[in-house]
């Protein structure tokens, strides 16, 4: 039988039949009542951060660390880095191909020149250098950049206009530098590429064959190198490729001048056209006041004059006299208030657009439907533009279509909202006469809006409008 020894740390012998420890009476407290004495426990130190941070591995870092990692490779995974890669390699071989092409054409010309033949040539070959630059601006379109055509000057009798033409002879003039740049550019572009690759098939397949001291020490710079060199490779390809572009668009492109000044001639014919729509309208509004409200008011004149003439000898008279006048009253303030609709609109500020457009074909003779879309968020301009094109196709409806039915469709396109009045009338409307469609048009303009208009003869007709919702954010 094994007995368990207990031993002090005194080496004395414990006393087996010693009373277990009990606190002094001072300690105690009175029990009776159920209150203790005793203080109330002291709280542990608050655990230091910084020494438990220490005390275990950070996860935070090594989080930040992988984020950067995959921040620096993801441009690897994207098509567009390839897809830049893709164009100054393909534009590599390319530069050469197109202007051996051109070179061994004009060569040919040139030859010719001598027995007549190559002068009906000269045409052909700048229409195939024309083709050899659209190709140009077309690759350009893999790293996102658009070039659109330079203007050229249209080929003559046998073409030679196409000789004195400066902006075919740029066209020339890339394609000749483009044999050069085409190499070098994609030599920067792929510089960080081919650091990786003389890391991975250079230096180390010579430390697999010849392992040394200083070939380990060389490996390990050239790694550090590489995985820098192979997250900044598809930045650096991206910038190089644009820039490449970039040249083209100054050589191929249109001159950013000639654009201006196109676009200042089409401002100032828009201008003269909305001065055109405002002096019309003006002398509509004139026409509209003298032959209408104006006579109305004279008429109520006349016809209260003769009522008070009659309103002692005959007060029968004088009432009739003085209804005729109230109706006439009441006829020149509707004529008042649809001339008001044409200035401004005020229901369209109160109640919006689709309450203005109903109110606008209630009274037509004729059933018109009105569609509106929700959400349209348009600017101030834009819907009151709106609102006088369907305003004022209605009234061409009205007055010249002969229609049976007609319908205003509000469409949201994107950025863009389309307006379109169709009718079932007997067609033939012309652009270039009368005022109705011409005000169309220059309100349409005035907001960088396009207008198209059918209308065969014998219908049907149809006009749509199709307008930036925000004019000047961007189409």
């Amino acid at each position: 039988m094994s007995m368990t020894r207990v031993v002090r740390h005194d080496g004395a012998m414990p006393d087996m039949q010693a009373p277990r420890f009990a606190p002094p009476e001072s300690l105690r407290g009175d029990h009776t009542d159920g209150v203790s004495d005793l203080p109330p426990p002291v709280p542990p130190p608050p655990a230091d951060p910084d020494a438990v941070r220490r005390s275990r591995p950070d996860d935070a870092d090594w989080a930040r660390l992988k984020d950067l990692a995959e921040r620096w490779y993801q441009p690897l995974l994207q098509p567009e880095s390839w897809r830049a890669l893709g164009y100054l390699f393909v534009g590599m071989f390319s530069g050469i191909g197109f202007f051996v092409v051109m070179a061994a054409l004009g060569g040919l010309v040139f030859a010719l020149m001598f027995v007549v033949v190559g002068i009906l040539l000269v045409g052909p070959l700048f229409r195939v250098v024309d083709a050899l630059a659209g190709a140009e601006r077309r690759m350009a379109a893999w790293v996102g950049v658009e070039i659109p055509p330079r203007p050229l000057a249209p080929p003559g009798r046998y073409a030679w206009s196409v000789v004195t033409d400066p902006n075919r002879w740029r066209q020339v003039a890339y394609l000749a530098a483009n044999v050069v740049m085409g190499w070098v550019l994609f030599g920067f572009g792929a510089f960080a590429y081919s650091i990786v690759f003389q890391v991975v098939f250079g230096d180390g397949l010579v430390f697999a064959i010849f392992p040394s001291p200083l070939a380990v020490i060389g490996l390990v710079i050239g790694l550090a190198l590489a995985a820098v060199a192979l997250g900044a490779a598809p930045r650096l390809a991206v910038l190089v490729a644009r820039l490449k572009a970039q040249i083209a668009a100054w050589f191929l492109g249109p001159d950013e001048l000639a654009i201006a000044q196109q676009r200042v001639s089409t401002l100032s014919t828009q201008r003269q056209d909305i001065l055109d729509a405002v002096a019309s309208e003006r002398r509509r509004i004139e026409r509209n006041l003298h032959d209408g409200v104006q006579q109305q008011l004279v008429a109520i004149g006349l016809d209260l004059g003769m009522a008070e003439q009659h309103i002692d000898d005959d007060p029968a008279r004088a009432r009739e006299l003085l209804h005729l006048a109230r109706g006439k009253v009441q006829g020149s303030i509707g004529e008042l208030r649809q001339l008001g609709r044409g200035l401004h609109p005020a229901i369209l500020e109160d109640r919006g657009l689709d309450a203005a457009l109903s109110a606008v074909v209630a009274g037509a003779v004729i059933p018109i439907s009105v569609h509106v879309d929700h959400d349209l968020d348009l600017s101030t301009d834009v819907a009151e533009t709106v609102y006088f094109i369907a305003n004022e196709a209605v009234a061409n409806v009205l007055k010249h279509a002969h229609a049976r039915v007609a319908s205003v469709h509000i469409a949201k396109v994107a950025s863009d909202v389309r307006v379109t009045i169709h009718d079932d009338g007997v067609g033939g409307a012309d652009p270039t006469r009368g005022t109705g469609l011409a005000g169309i048009r220059a309100r349409v303009n005035a907001v960088d809006g396009t207008l198209a208009i059918t209308s065969p003869p014998g219908g049907p007709t149809t006009v749509v409008a199709q307008l930036p919702r925000r004019p000047g954010a961007g189409r």
